[in-house]
């Protein structure tokens, strides 16, 4: 399988955005989407139905690729993997003391930003003053984002995989997916069988992340009111078992996983989403061979 470079130009209005390959004669093809029909306008769950099963969308954990200068979770860092194609940024999302949520990590401030002391404990008044740190270390323009400024910036150009700090109110982001007009093109993380559930409750029309060891566990998921429409499986660094993986396939399953940054493109095979730190090393769609690439864009229009 070789992974080949797939770039979407990001640009506002009817502007029409390209996806590059490499033909068999190794010369290279374009194909043309209108505005209208770029990837991250689609339904996420769509999206992992099209894809063909040698393919996988990269997802940039917390929304950078680390060594290029960018704060993680930054406004410039979502617009640099937007500018560059990627189809998917993994967000942590954060609570302030006055209700205000936010793109940030950790639960203190002062590794990534100039801020001091609890993130929790934190108004938005004080947190707008911060400056963020890049991923060596060096301070940047950017300051913390706020998740409605986000999910704004991110309609129609980039899908969240959302992940939930201990400071954040599972009420309050969904809401604001909500309306930003957002539902259908999220993964909301869950790190526990209870997560899990509550979230399902919560938002039952958002996909799910779940960690899940086999087809037993799923099925206990879905006895506990969580749909497997709703399911996207992730496996972490694996053991990748092949039964396991054919399995969650038939069911309808797709498989996130983040595997050794020098497996990602052997991995696209039996994962549809794939996590990692660098995001800019690789195509936005890896595995995706020029026949594939017509295959998937059909499947989309359908």
């Amino acid at each position: 399988m070789r992974a080949i470079f797939v770039g979407f130009a990001f640009c506002l209005g009817a502007c029409e955005r390209g996806i590059h390959t490499e033909g068999g004669d190794g010369a290279a093809r374009s194909i043309e989407f209108p505005a209208s029909e770029f990837p991250a306008t689609y339904p996420i769950g769509k999206q992992f139905a099209c894809l063909p099963d040698e393919a996988a969308m990269i997802a940039a954990h917390r929304a950078v690729s680390r060594g290029e200068g960018l704060a993680e979770n930054s406004k410039t860092s979502l617009e640099a993997l937007i500018n560059r194609g990627i189809l998917v940024a993994e967000v942590d999302i954060a609570g302030l003391k006055d209700g205000t949520h936010i793109l940030y990590h950790d639960g203190v401030w002062e590794q990534d930003s100039t801020g001091q002391g609890a993130v929790a404990a934190t108004t938005w008044e004080q947190a707008e003053k911060f400056l963020l740190r890049d991923t060596d270390g060096a301070l940047t323009a950017d300051r913390p984002y706020r998740l409605a400024d986000a999910l704004a910036l991110a309609r129609d150009r980039i899908y969240l995989e959302i992940d939930f700090k201990s400071s954040a109110g599972y009420e309050t982001v969904i809401d604001a997916v909500r309306a930003a007009d957002m539902a259908d093109r999220v993964i909301l993380i869950s790190h526990t069988d209870a997560q899990a559930r509550r979230l399902a409750q919560l938002a039952p029309e958002m996909m799910l992340s779940v960690s899940v060891e086999s087809m037993a566990d799923v099925a206990a998921l879905e006895a506990e009111g969580v749909s497997r429409t709703r399911i996207s499986a992730w496996l972490w660094r694996g053991p990748y078992d092949d039964g396991f993986v054919a399995g969650l396939d038939a069911a309808g399953i797709p498989v996130l996983a983040w595997p050794d940054r020098d497996a990602v493109n052997e991995t696209a095979g039996l994962a549809r989403l794939i996590v990692t730190d660098y995001a800019f090393e690789y195509a936005p769609i890896v595995g995706l061979n020029e026949a594939g690439l017509k295959t998937y864009r059909d499947c989309l229009k359908r």
